[in-house]
């Protein structure tokens, strides 16, 4: 399970970051991905589930996506960080294996990376494209900085509202802050990022997204209507289920983790929206994602209370 920052999700845009450079940064940009959380994000953006990331365009789209936030310096190389042992290597990304999130609950893997960001500065990076949601990276973002490198972070569609963002998902937003950019991945990108042997070429993925923009959007991505009493049985149900299926330890560590923070731990938040929109078959709307994790919020201390009064009483 993570834990708070001081120890140390969305629907997603189909439009890219601006074009303005940034003045000031020097020397090479390098990205830094952390695997696992682009593979989410990739799975709810194209609804494919449990998508699996192809690596042989991720140079060419995270180039891509330096260009869109104004990045002047061509992509030097990438550190993919990952617990999935290789089996074909390509250019130009370096593999750094890192224990599986659930031996850790990803600290190795932040440990890493941060300590990558702060090396690269150090050595005169002039930027840094960073795909992650993990708050505790913003020490070592802060540090980078420091030193003189710019920091781009790879968001999604909800840093456009952050007011609400910051409601929502507070950790996430605090992330976002301690960025210079942020900037989206496009639509196209994503198809080439999920579809084996697709590859990736910017110029025929932008016309897709600029063609994308004409297209009506669809009825839930549009949605801002609250979510009715059958939704709120679904949803109640799906998470009493997994409730019930969390052993004790799990329970009180969650517990715990939410008292001391608003929201819901990434971690968590990641694994319910992943159930819900299994059994739903679709993407949640703002509302919905916000509903949800009051009552994931509800169930999880309110029982974990009544049942250290129950054990208080006992005694």
């Amino acid at each position: 399970m993570k834990t708070k920052f001081h120890l140390n999700k969305r629907p997603v845009s189909r439009q890219g970051g601006v074009s303005v450079p940034l003045h000031g940064a020097i020397g090479p940009l390098v990205a830094l991905v952390d695997e696992r959380y682009l593979a989410w994000l990739a799975s709810q953006v194209t609804g494919v589930k449990h998508a699996t990331l192809q690596r042989a365009p991720l140079s060419a789209v995270l180039a891509h996506l330096a260009r869109l936030a104004g990045a002047d310096a061509p992509l030097l190389r990438t550190l993919l960080f990952t617990d999935a042992q290789p089996t074909e290597l390509f250019d130009d990304i370096v593999v750094r294996l890192v224990p599986p999130h659930t031996s850790d609950g990803g600290l190795g893997l932040i440990r890493a990376m941060g300590h990558e960001m702060v090396q690269l500065a150090r050595h005169g990076t002039g930027w840094l494209l960073v795909a992650s949601d993990d708050e505790r990276l913003i020490p070592y973002i802060d540090e980078a900085q420091s030193r003189g490198a710019r920091v781009v972070l790879v968001a999604d569609d909800a840093a456009q509202d952050f007011g609400r963002l910051a409601a929502d998902d507070p950790s996430w937003a605090r992330l976002l802050m301690q960025a210079d950019r942020r900037v989206a991945v496009p639509i196209g990108a994503w198809d080439a990022l999920t579809t084996p042997g697709l590859g990736y070429y910017a110029q025929r993925a932008s016309q897709s997204d600029a063609d994308d923009t004409h297209k009506p959007a669809s009825p839930v991505s549009e949605s801002h209507a609250e979510p009715d009493d059958h939704w709120r049985a679904q949803v109640a149900r799906i998470i009493q289920a997994w409730w019930a299926e969390e052993p004790e330890n799990d329970r009180l560590e969650l517990a715990d983790a939410m008292r001391g923070q608003q929201g819901v731990p990434p971690e968590t938040d990641r694994r319910i929206l992943m159930q819900i929109r299994r059994e739903l078959g679709r993407n949640l709307s703002i509302p919905e994602k916000r509903l949800m994790r009051e009552m994931l919020r509800a169930t999880v201390l309110g029982e974990a209370d009544a049942a250290a009064a129950t054990d208080v009483v006992s005694h």
